[in-house]
């Protein structure tokens, strides 16, 4: 059996800068996504990671940082 390691990223205040920047963003493209998926997203970018998803309410976040549709 293969051992992974796993990391757990907590948010701070890089996470909640980044959230409201998406957030913002997001309203003024008219296209909001669900809190959870926002918080999500805003972790993954505040620690420079792309996030893999199969979620189509990240489709919206594209242009603002990277998504691999998995």
């Amino acid at each position: 059996m293969e051992k992974c390691a796993l990391v757990l990223l907590l948010p701070d205040d890089a996470t909640a800068s980044v959230y409201a920047e998406l957030k913002e963003a997001l309203a003024a493209k008219g296209k909001p996504i669900p809190e959870n998926d926002l918080s999500i997203a805003a972790t993954a970018k505040s620690h420079g990671l792309p996030l893999y998803c199969k979620d189509t309410h990240f489709d919206e976040l594209a242009g603002l940082m990277t998504i691999i549709q998995a």
